[in-house]
């Protein structure tokens, strides 16, 4: 840019030592124009830098909390009492898409299963 200044200053018949005056106002204000666009790179690339350090931070958070298992207490009965209230008393989790099943479950009671003895050939 000094150079452009030079050449500019010596075509309009300007002295010599206005000219190497403004060639040196060109070279310092140059200078510091330039300190001041690296340091805002700097500060930008820095920026960048913690932002993707701390996105990484929270999905790797995110991946560890999903691969932690998480204990669910499902009620599967289903009754005409079934309400709001019923299932936020049961900790079922409807967001995650568990529902009450449409039919009561309940295993073989094989305490209460008889044998007849009594058996016709």
């Amino acid at each position: 840019m000094a150079l452009i200044i030079g050449l500019i200053s010596s075509k309009s018949g300007a002295e010599t030592k206005t000219t190497y005056i403004r060639m040196s106002v060109a070279l310092v204000v140059f200078f510091i124009l330039g300190l001041y666009i690296r340091e805002f790179i700097y500060k930008l690339y820095d920026d960048i830098r913690k932002k993707e350090e701390k996105e990484r931070k929270i999905e790797e958070q995110i991946a560890k909390n999903e691969n932690q298992d998480v204990k669910h207490t499902v009620d599967y009965r289903v009754d005409e009492n079934t309400s709001e209230a019923n299932i936020n008393e049961a900790n079922i989790n409807t967001e995650k898409g568990e529902k009450l099943y449409d039919e009561e479950f309940t295993p073989l009671n094989v305490n209460s299963v008889k044998i007849n003895k009594d058996r016709s050939k």
